[in-house]
C-alpha cells in the first residue's frame, strides 16, 4: 500500500513539472559561422527554424504541451508551408556549400533535457581538445528540442516525449544534413538520447500507429514522408557518449526477436561507453523505471552484446567509475580523449 501511494504521489509530481521547449534565442539559428562553424536547430518534428522565426510563428507557451506549438502545424495554418521549405532548402543548400571544400565534417549532437546554451558550453569543450582544423574541417552543431525541465522529476516527465521528438530531429532534420554531404569524412558526437537523433538519420526507426497519427492530426507532419538517407559516399563514424538508447532502438518492430534495421555501408563505426555506475541510465527513480523505455546500451555489456550478434560495427570503452551522466563530465573523462586519439582526433 505505501508503495502505491508513493508511485500514485511521485507520478502526480512528475505531471506537475513544467517543461520548456528547446528552442533558439537567435533571430536566425540556422547559420554559418565563419570559419567552419555551423548552427543547425530543428523543432520537435525536425523543422529547421527559419529567419525572424518568432515574428511568423510566436514563441513556445512557457509549459510545453504536446499539441499547441510547432512550426509546420502554424505554417499549415498560415498557409505558409511552402516558406518554411523553402527557408529548409535555402539553409541545406549552404549546408553543402560549406562543407564541399571540407575533408572531414564533425557533427555533434546534445541528449534530452538539455538547453541550447548548455548544449553549446558542452560543444565548445570538445572542440576544444579535437585537432579540428578550419580550413580543412567543417563543424555542425545540431540542436534538437529535446524539452528542458527544472529538476529531475521534470527530466522524467519529458523522458516520453524526448523519445519521441529525438526520432523526429533525426529522421526530419539530421538526415537532411546528411544528405547535404558527400564524399567526407564524418564523425558525430552524440551524448545521451543525441544517440537516438543519430539512429534515425542514418535508418528509419519505429514508429507505433497511434504516434504517427497524433503527428498527422496535431501537427500536419507525416511520418512516413521522410526522406530516404542518400547513398553519398560518406564514412561515418559515431561516438556515441552515454547512450540512452536500448536494442529495441535498433529493430524496425519493437519486441520482435530478430527483425534489425539495416544500416547504410556508409556507417564505419558505433563507438559506445558502457558505464554501470551512471545514475542516469541506471533510472536511479527505482521501480518507475520498468515504465521508461531502455537505455541499457549505455549501461552494461549485455546490451552490446546482443547487438554484436548481429552487426559490425561496434567498439565500445568502460566509463564504469564515473558517476554522472553529464555531457562535460564524458567529455572531461581522459577515456574520452583516448577515443579521440584512437581516430585521430585527439588535439
Amino acid at each position: 500500500m505505501k508503495k502505491l501511494f508513493l508511485y500514485i504521489s511521485i507520478s502526480i509530481i512528475i505531471t506537475s513539472c513544467a517543461a520548456l521547449h528547446n528552442t533558439p534565442k537567435s533571430a536566425n539559428p540556422n547559420v554559418v559561422e565563419k570559419p567552419n562553424v555551423l548552427y543547425s536547430f530543428v523543432d520537435q518534428n525536425g523543422n529547421f527554424y527559419p529567419n525572424n522565426w518568432r515574428k511568423t510563428y510566436g514563441t513556445p507557451p512557457p509549459n510545453a504541451k504536446k499539441n499547441e506549438y510547432s512550426l509546420m502545424k502554424i505554417a499549415t495554418e498560415k498557409g505558409i508551408e511552402k516558406e518554411l521549405s523553402q527557408s529548409e532548402n535555402t539553409f541545406l543548400k549552404s549546408v553543402s556549400t560549406q562543407v564541399q571544400s571540407k575533408k572531414r565534417v564533425f557533427i555533434f549532437v546534445h541528449g534530452f533535457n538539455s538547453t541550447a546554451k548548455k548544449s553549446t558550453e558542452n560543444y565548445e569543450l570538445a572542440r576544444s581538445i579535437m585537432n579540428i582544423n578550419s580550413s580543412t574541417d567543417g563543424v555542425i552543431q545540431f540542436y534538437w528540442d529535446g524539452l528542458a525541465a527544472q529538476n529531475m522529476l521534470g527530466g522524467a516527465k519529458i523522458w516520453f516525449d524526448a523519445t519521441n521528438y529525438s526520432q523526429m530531429a533525426g529522421e526530419f532534420g539530421l538526415r537532411r544534413i546528411l544528405n547535404a554531404i558527400s564524399n567526407k569524412e564524418v564523425y558525430i558526437i552524440s551524448h545521451s538520447r543525441g544517440a537516438s537523433v543519430v539512429l534515425s538519420a542514418l535508418s528509419s526507426p519505429h514508429f507505433n500507429e497511434s504516434i504517427k497519427t497524433q503527428t498527422f492530426e496535431n501537427h500536419n507532419v507525416d511520418i512516413d514522408d521522410a526522406k530516404t538517407l542518400r547513398e553519398n559516399k560518406n564514412k561515418i563514424t559515431c561516438i556515441m557518449l552515454a547512450p540512452a538508447v536500448g536494442v529495441d532502438d535498433f529493430k524496425s518492430k519493437y519486441d520482435d526477436v530478430t527483425d534489425f534495421r539495416d544500416f547504410s555501408h556508409q556507417l564505419k563505426t558505433i563507438h559506445i561507453t558502457v558505464n554501470n555506475t551512471d545514475p542516469l541510465l541506471k533510472k536511479f527513480i527505482g521501480f518507475l523505471s520498468k515504465t521508461l523505455k531502455p537505455t541499457d546500451l549505455g549501461y552494461k555489456e549485455d546490451a552490446y552484446n546482443q547487438l554484436c550478434d548481429y552487426y559490425t560495427c561496434f567498439v565500445k570503452t568502460d566509463f564504469t567509475g564515473q558517476k554522472s551522466h553529464d555531457f562535460n563530465d564524458y567529455i572531461k573523462n581522459p577515456k574520452f580523449k583516448d577515443i579521440l586519439k584512437e581516430y585521430g582526433l585527439l588535439k
